[in-house]
């Protein structure tokens, strides 16, 4: 989604009923999403992310565009969502895991990247608003993407 376009609905106040717009043109034109998403981990902890339209925390990523892999959509959406510059090379260990709701069906491959250091992220304060470092105890006591519960708990 384009910036000005997130800016304008960020002013307007209307960034949950854009997303659920935006869902169900989704589910309609396509029944079957495919996304991406990285799992940050830096000294035994996880970033997680609050989106400004679902609740639970999440991790940071998103959809696949037209012709991209999963690998190239972590990528970008790194870079879009915290301002954060990765090489392909850098995410680790995929795992994936394909849902079916009410939404339709979602696959999510979820990379994993280890930061040496903590990177400094930047939140967008349109789609992202809020972010937390959480060990995996910590993460299973908080509201979670279903996804992300699995991951930490298979995976974590």
């Amino acid at each position: 989604m384009g910036r000005w376009l997130k800016r304008l609905i960020a002013r307007l106040r209307l960034y949950w009923l854009a997303a659920r717009l935006y869902e169900t043109w989704q589910l309609l034109v396509r029944p079957h999403n495919h996304g991406a998403l990285v799992a940050i981990w830096h000294q035994g902890r996880l970033l997680l992310v609050q989106t400004s339209y679902r609740h639970g925390l999440g991790l940071p990523g998103g959809g696949l565009e037209r012709r991209e892999t999963a690998r190239q959509a972590a990528v970008r959406e790194l870079a879009e969502e915290l301002g954060l510059g990765v090489s392909a090379e850098e995410l680790l260990d995929p795992w994936q895991i394909t849902e079916t709701s009410s939404r339709g069906k979602n696959t999510v491959t979820i990379f994993t990247l280890l930061a040496a250091r903590e990177p400094a992220i930047h939140l967008d304060g349109l789609e992202l608003v809020a972010s937390h470092w959480l060990t995996t105890q910590e993460a299973l006591g908080r509201p979670l993407v279903i996804h992300v519960r699995t991951y930490l708990i298979e995976r974590g």
